[in-house]
């Protein structure tokens, strides 16, 4: 496929971002050589660690990192844990690049008249795969960023039976509420803050609403054939520079530099 983005184009979208795991922490002196007296106390078998235990690493750079074990060949390997919602975010943001040049592709051959069907089969084909990938990544981000916010031990009232009064603990506000019920009322209540007022909170919504109308893809209730032409408008329209922007700032918002850019030089 030939590329007619530009360096401006490029500019626009923003650095890919530093890889992290789940949780790790540099060490001071004494709590490294506390670390390295501790070690012989621990079993060697990861998997005979008690089950509210999690295992980790402590790396000759004196970093603490979060892992969990898989077995290879029977024997347990501590493995560290990437962080899900970094995962996901640097997934949309590789993308975000290809939706770009699918798209000004798409513009600029569609515009010859007559242009070539079995190029613009191959450009839509190639735009709405990759975006559906990345509303569904930069989803998953957000949702599972909510989701890591909502202690063990929480328990709110359902805000679904007000009148009755009805308690919610975690497992039931992650299985019932939406995301947008998540960040209204546990979120808020355990942030003490709301992303709700902020800037950016609009594009977060119309996301989910693209999200609803990709995975429940419906054609025109008014035409008598599938005729799909609402979703594929809008996906040519949806601002999704805009809307990972606006995603990288709700995340922001609650853990300050998670998502931020690496300086490494490269693109993704």
């Amino acid at each position: 496929m030939k590329s007619n983005t530009t360096e401006n184009e490029d500019t626009k979208i923003m650095k890919h971002i530093k890889r992290k795991f789940v949780h790790e922490y540099k060490m001071n002196d004494d709590a490294y050589q506390f670390a390295l007296k501790q070690l012989p106390k621990f079993p060697t078998n990861a998997f005979s660690i008690p089950k509210e235990k999690v295992a980790h690493l402590i790396t000759t750079d004196k970093t603490f990192i979060q892992c969990f074990t898989y077995k290879i060949n029977g024997t347990p390997i501590p493995i560290p844990e990437p962080n899900p919602v970094v995962i996901y975010f640097s997934n949309a943001q590789g993308f975000l690049f290809s939706i770009e040049e699918f798209r000004i592709n798409l513009f600029e051959e569609i515009k010859k008249l007559p242009y070539e069907i079995g190029e613009v089969q191959n450009l839509m084909f190639g735009f709405y795969s990759v975006v559906t990938s990345f509303v569904s990544s930069l989803s998953n981000s957000i949702e599972a960023f909510v989701n890591s916010k909502i202690p063990k031990d929480l328990v709110i009232d359902n805000p679904r039976w007000k009148k009755r009064k009805r308690k919610m603990n975690k497992y039931e506000i992650l299985r019932h509420l939406s995301l947008e019920e998540k960040i209204k009322y546990p979120l808020a209540q355990v942030m003490g803050k709301n992303f709700m007022s902020q800037k950016g909170y609009t594009e977060i919504k119309k996301l989910v609403e693209l999200r609803n109308d990709i995975t429940h893809a419906k054609s025109d209730i008014e035409h008598n054939i599938n005729y799909y032409q609402k979703l594929y408008v809008d996906t040519l329209d949806f601002d999704y520079i805009s809307t990972i922007e606006a995603a990288k700032s709700l995340i922001n918002f609650y853990e300050p530099n998670l998502i931020e850019p690496c300086n490494c030089g490269q693109k993704h």
